[in-house]
């Protein structure tokens, strides 16, 4: 694919971090045009998007550096010239998702504003933007899949591309395709679910099931390291499960309560 979109002198534009800005910046205009919909002043929305913003990319490669410390060299100064020779690549999802949200329901407590409700607002846009970054993990050549037979497989040939060296030139599953198609599909989902009358937190909780869905489906397909498995289940695998778990749990409590109507 295409991980360095261009260069001039010693800059080179990173196609990873220009999609992850993007992913941010539409995310963002989404939400802003609806912010009529919520009782949110400019000013507050736009600093948890900053503090959201901030905390995942804290989270996402704190989580990275734990589940890939093993394999980052076998000394720590190797393991630690290894995290900060290429700052731009090296990220988990789930880390930035629980370091985001934890900042941003300190904060709303913190304001004093309702926590489901605005959790609700925001993450409707939450996989739009997730899958505008897995756009960016294709053309870089991260989280790419295993091997594959099947007409799809897509062979990456860049030598920069971030797939392992042995897979270069390998029709391999399009695992960050998968992800932009399924992220998509639940981004319609929410938006349709939150136009309709809705109980407080149900959309929390509709993503929190689905994207745990999706993630555990497509780890089976990853070919990257994915850290250490416990038993036939990678740690994204097990945060999903988790996620899964807690989403379902949200989902019942909101079924039985009827004070949390929209």
């Amino acid at each position: 694919m295409h991980p360095i979109l261009f260069t001039l002198g010693s800059f080179e534009l990173a196609s990873y971090g220009l999609m992850t800005a993007l992913a941010y910046a539409v995310a963002s205009f989404y939400l802003y045009k609806r912010l009529p919909l919520i009782k949110l002043d400019k000013d507050t929305f736009w600093n948890i998007v900053f503090i959201a913003f901030m905390a995942a990319l804290v989270g996402a490669k704190l989580l990275y550096l734990i589940v890939s410390w093993p394999e980052m060299g076998t000394t720590w100064a190797q393991r630690l010239g290894t995290a900060i020779k290429d700052f731009r690549y090296g990220f988990v999802f789930f880390g930035g998702a629980i370091a985001a949200i934890g900042a941003v329901v300190y904060y709303l407590k913190r304001k004093k504003l309702p926590l489901l409700p605005t959790g609700d607002f925001f993450m409707v846009a939450l996989p739009l933007g997730h899958a505008i970054g897995r756009v960016g993990c294709f053309l870089a050549g991260c989280c790419f899949g295993h091997p594959t037979t099947l007409p799809w497989g897509v062979a990456f040939t860049d030598p920069h591309s971030l797939v392992a060296r042995e897979y270069l030139g390998v029709p391999l599953h399009p695992t960050q395709l998968y992800e932009v198609a399924a992220n998509l599909i639940l981004f319609f989902i929410l938006q349709h679910m939150y136009k309709k009358p809705h109980k407080n937190g149900a959309i929390v909780a509709a993503y929190v099931i689905g994207y745990g869905v999706i993630r555990f489906g497509i780890e089976f397909f990853r070919g990257d390291f994915r850290g250490e498995y416990i038993g036939m289940f990678s740690p994204s695998q097990l945060i999903a499960l988790l996620a899964l778990a807690a989403g379902a749990a949200l989902w019942w409590f909101l079924k039985k309560d009827t004070s949390h109507a929209g």
